[in-house]
């Protein structure tokens, strides 16, 4: 004879596990259309899953943010969205081998936040968006501890540059445009080692220090030798850069510059 208390139970299990499974599916189902809503921009979408209690700090597969990938895709009205409720996570970082490739370049991202993110990007208004927000200006990644400064200045990024240096934020941070990375590399630094002479003609009207050295003693006007950046070498000439100045390795600017124009530039400055 069937025992009834037995059949119950075993009846309240089975269900116990279908809920599991249906509310699990679910979930998957509302994460997967709650990642391509941000990548397609539906931000009724968007709304309508926040609504419904969707996880606002919820990673996709690769462990991105959804904030992330609204960044990733210049989804400025969706990046507004998600930092409009009050729950979300405004500096989360990307995993530990997180690799971003623009142009054939590859570039490592380990430990960016959005605001980081934007900054490579160039979306100078998303980075104006977060930092409205309260993005942590100072906020570095776990690769050479670079802040979003330094990203958009090797980058190239002018706008980018200014949206961050005239941001409410840097306002209220000690000297952002010095600002350093773990090598004491600045971002005139990175800049000049990308020949990016606008962002450098940028910083500089921002008090950048020109002749500020990293922690082997590099100055800018030495990574732009490095990097047969003549145009850069050219600027900070003009700008009175300091040609004489050696890094630990006692070596001038001049000492490391295999271009020849360059050279010829630098030795009318450089003391014999």
């Amino acid at each position: 004879m069937l025992n009834i208390n037995n059949i119950i139970k075993t009846l309240i299990i089975l269900f116990s596990i279908s809920f599991i499974l249906y509310s699990q599916n679910t979930d998957r189902n509302n994460k997967t259309a709650f990642f391509s809503a941000i990548e397609s921009g539906d931000i009724k979408k968007v709304r309508e899953l926040i609504r419904n209690g969707i996880d606002i700090n919820i990673t996709d597969e690769y462990n991105w943010s959804a904030l992330h990938r609204a960044v990733q895709f210049n989804k400025r009205d969706i990046v507004r969205e998600l930092l409009l409720n009050k729950k979300i996570n405004i500096n989360p970082i990307l995993p530990n081998g997180a690799i971003l490739e623009n142009d054939g370049k590859k570039w490592y991202a380990d430990g960016e936040t959005p605001l980081l993110l934007a900054s490579y990007y160039g979306y100078s208004e998303i980075v104006t968006i977060l930092l409205n927000f309260g993005a942590n200006i100072l906020a570095k990644d776990n690769v050479d501890g670079a802040m979003a400064i330094h990203i958009a200045s090797a980058r190239g990024w002018t706008k980018t540059v200014l949206a961050i240096l005239e941001s409410y934020s840097a306002k209220n941070t000690k000297d952002i445009v010095n600002a350093v990375d773990n090598t004491g590399t600045t971002p005139l630094m990175w800049a000049a080692m990308n020949n990016r002479v606008s962002v450098m003609n940028l910083i500089l009207k921002f008090g950048a220090y020109i002749n500020a050295q990293d922690d082997d003693g590099w100055t800018a006007l030495h990574f732009a030798a490095a990097s047969d950046s003549y145009k850069a070498v050219e600027m900070l000439i003009n700008n009175k850069a300091n040609a004489n100045i050696k890094n630990l390795d006692e070596k001038k600017p001049v000492d490391i510059a295999s271009d020849t124009d360059i050279q010829a530039l630098l030795n009318k400055y450089t003391k014999q």
